[in-house]
C-alpha cells in the first residue's frame, strides 16, 4: 500500500518541466503523498515483516543493518537523482523513479507467498 501511494506521488511530478513555471500544488501534493502517507506506511510494514522473519533470534544487530541500509539508500538516491536530472532531465528522473517503484511492487507481489510464509 505504501509503495503504491509513493508511486502516485511520483506520477504527480512527471509533467514537471525544466526551466518552466510549475504549479506549487504539484510539489506539495507529491511531498504529502510520498513522505506524509506512503513512506510511513511502507516503512512500518517493512520493519514489521522483517521483525517477524527474524523471529525469536536476537534482532538488534539485524535491525541495525536494516536501518543502515535504509540510511545508505537515503543518501545514494538523492545523489543519483541529481545526476539523472542534470544529464537526462527532470521528466526522465520521475519516470525512472516510477520504474524503480514498479519493480519493487512487482517483486513484493511475486514473492508475497514467501513473505506470508516467513511472517507467519
Amino acid at each position: 500500500g505504501g509503495m503504491a501511494i509513493m508511486g502516485v506521488g511520483i506520477t504527480v511530478l512527471i509533467p514537471i518541466q525544466n526551466h518552466m513555471h510549475n504549479p506549487g500544488w504539484q510539489y506539495a501534493l507529491a511531498i504529502f503523498l510520498i513522505y506524509g502517507i506512503g513512506y510511513p506506511i511502507g516503512h512500518t510494514a517493512v520493519i514489521g515483516i522483517f521483525s517477524k522473519i527474524v523471529g525469536r533470534r536476537p534482532q538488534g544487530l539485524l535491525l541495525g543493518w536494516f536501518a543502515s541500509a535504509g540510511s545508505l539508500a537515503r543518501m545514494a538516491f538523492p545523489v543519483m537523482s541529481g545526476y539523472i536530472s542534470s544529464y537526462a532531465g527532470v521528466d526522465k528522473l520521475f519516470s525512472t523513479l516510477c520504474v524503480v517503484l514498479l519493480v519493487s511492487i512487482l517483486f513484493v507481489y511475486t514473492y508475497r507467498h514467501t513473505l506470508n510464509f516467513l511472517s507467519s
